[in-house]
């Protein structure tokens, strides 16, 4: 083995053992305070571990790296494979309660039957001649565009509704990642870009740059995304969120009659009081709407009425009152799983919650003794 076959090899070993590590972190370490609704706090994470765990198929390339056919066929598996499995990740992940769409399902077949094919080629079962070759080289590539289209518009989809948020529309200022999409929202396109060039190439030297790149970026998202995962430390908030959404002001004419406001105010309380749905994660003024079939208007009055500047005031003014008395019920619960059993996205927004609300911090709370309270 020459050096630049031993260099080729030792890179490749690196990424399958580097991306196998990965897929065992994604899968199989669940924190304790995340281990109950984990699966509702990262709905991708599948996917990303399945991702990860797919580079073992890269082995063959261990085996015969100057192999030509060996190469195309690593080259193919990240072609077919690896963009719609982020497409999955990204729909999971920013749009866990959207169906997937049929066209979209259908594409997945031809992508699996073709990586299919590559693997049989070069394990003997199969052999094409020079136009059967290149019929299954650009059928794949035509499958791999119909994938980065889909990519593309994922993107630009995720920047959409980053724009649109409206934080005081949301339970929680947390509930739409916006910081996240604003650094993964183009990974999965510059990814795609990378591993079309690599196929277009079929260089071993492509090959070999693609893989470094491949390992950095796999530590770099690996840590990254295990940052919500630390322990959160409480501080005392040097400024408090501004709530955006002014009171109604009830010198103006209302909107509704009184009649109508007690029956919206009825209805309000009854999902607030009795159906608890201010512990719903991810509420959004939406699904209030949709509970009480009425307007955003008349919803926002009826709450402005009823006491509260906001929607997101509101629903925080429960969870507050709910989290105060799983602390006082369960005084050595960890913050996070108060936080998390509240319907907060996060214990720094649970603590955010609380200064809002003119409170001690959650932690301080735990503190105060029985007879103090």
């Amino acid at each position: 083995m020459d050096i630049q076959t031993k260099l080729f090899f030792a890179t490749n070993v690196v990424l399958i053992t580097v991306s196998l590590f990965s897929w065992i972190i994604k899968w199989f370490y669940r924190p304790k305070a995340y281990r109950e609704h984990f699966d509702r706090l990262f709905p991708g994470q599948f996917y990303v571990g399945l991702l990860f765990l797919l580079q073992i198929l890269e082995v063959p390339y261990l085996f015969d790296i100057s192999d030509g056919k060996v190469l195309r066929y690593v080259n193919a598996f990240s072609l077919l494979l690896a963009p719609p499995i982020m497409l999955l990740i990204c729909r999971k992940f920013f749009f866990p309660k959207k169906k997937y769409p049929r066209l979209e399902i259908a594409f997945f077949i031809p992508a699996i039957i073709l990586f299919i094919v590559f693997l049989m080629r070069i394990t003997g079962a199969v052999s094409f001649d020079y136009t059967g070759r290149q019929i299954i080289i650009w059928s794949s590539f035509v499958v791999f565009l119909s994938f980065f289209y889909q990519n593309i518009r994922m993107a630009l989809k995720i920047g959409e509704v980053s724009r649109a948020v409206e934080k005081m529309e949301y339970a929680d200022e947390e509930d739409f990642p916006v910081n996240f999409a604003s650094y993964v929202q183009w990974v999965p396109t510059l990814i795609c870009v990378i591993i079309a060039i690599n196929y277009l190439c079929h260089d071993p030297w492509i090959k070999f740059f693609t893989d470094l790149f491949s390992i950095v970026f796999t530590v770099i998202f690996v840590m990254f995304t295990l940052d919500p995962w630390r322990e959160i430390q409480f501080v005392e908030e040097e400024q408090v969120l501004v709530d955006t959404v002014e009171l109604v002001d009830f010198k103006q004419k209302r909107r509704l009659s009184d009649s109508r406001y007690e029956q919206l105010r009825e209805s309000l309380f009854a999902l607030f009081e009795e159906k608890k749905i201010y512990l719903t994660p991810h509420l959004s003024l939406e699904v209030l709407l949709k509970e009480m079939s009425t307007n955003r208007n008349y919803l926002s009055e009826t709450i402005a009425r009823s006491g509260y500047k906001s929607f997101y005031n509101m629903v925080n003014a429960y969870r507050v009152k709910y989290a105060i008395n799983i602390i006082k019920e369960e005084p050595m619960a960890k913050m996070l799983d108060v936080a998390i059993r509240s319907g907060f996205s996060s214990a720094t927004s649970m603590n955010k919650a609380f200064v809002q609300q003119g409170l001690p911090t959650p932690s301080q709370h735990r503190e105060i003794t029985p007879a103090q309270q």
